[in-house]
């Protein structure tokens, strides 16, 4: 009598199917393992989806603080904000979806569940992943104590001059989001040839100018406008 096939007999007394002495493969853990990086894929999309989310405060931040160039950074950014905060949460509902709900689809009805130390770690990773999340899409909420710091350091006292005196100008500025947006602005400024100092307040909207050269309402105006700003002098 023959089982796999007519060629191999059927062992006496055998405990195991004669169809695993013939090359049959065991069943593959398919479920788990596509769960797992399945899981794992969405939580990485998470955290880099919301680290974009936040990039038009602490990226302009970053650039000023290496001394490059921040215009129009926080502008491009910032019309995608809602799209990548969008993508972050629902990358990590499936992440959360994945480890807590989904259950392992095996092969051939049988299944090898993960360790107890591999659950501990992806349940953990999961747990971190969702507050890097938190952390970077509500990141312009307090983004005000980077931006204090690096604020700080661009603050310059007024340059003083015998031939030539300062005059302070003042400009309502419109657009801002954030404490960093008004950094970034306050380090354009400052390059704007003939104006010795340049403080902007976000929570006021005010900018405040102090310039020796003509013609700034105009220049103050296009800087603004290369990080998406309007100015209104006052």
């Amino acid at each position: 009598m023959s089982c796999c096939n007519d060629n191999v007999p059927k062992t006496d007394g055998a405990a195991t199917d004669c169809c695993m002495t013939t090359g049959a493969q065991p069943p593959r853990q398919t479920g788990a393992s596509r769960a797992g990086i399945g899981g794992g894929l969405s939580v990485g999309g998470s955290v880099v989806a919301a680290v974009l989310s936040s990039a038009c405060c602490w990226l302009p931040l970053l650039l000023i603080a290496f001394g490059a160039s921040a215009a129009g950074v926080s502008v491009f950014f910032e019309q995608w904000r809602p799209v990548f905060i969008v993508v972050a949460l629902v990358l990590l509902g499936v992440g959360f979806y994945a480890v807590y709900f989904r259950k392992a689809a095996c092969a051939d009805g049988s299944c090898v569940r993960p360790s107890r130390g591999a659950r501990v770690t992806s349940h953990g990773m999961l747990w971190i992943a969702a507050i890097l999340v938190g952390a970077f899409v509500l990141f312009p909420k307090y983004a005000g104590s980077f931006a204090s710091a690096i604020n700080d350091s661009l603050t310059t006292d007024a340059t003083s001059t015998t031939d030539v005196a300062l005059v302070a100008h003042r400009f309502r500025v419109e657009g801002m989001t954030c404490e960093s947006c008004a950094v970034t602005l306050q380090a354009s400024l400052a390059r704007i040839d003939g104006v010795s100092s340049a403080e902007v307040d976000y929570a006021s909207k005010i900018a405040t100018v102090r310039s020796s050269g003509p013609d700034i309402d105009s220049r103050v105006g296009v800087a603004a406008e290369k990080h998406g700003y309007q100015t209104h002098h006052q």
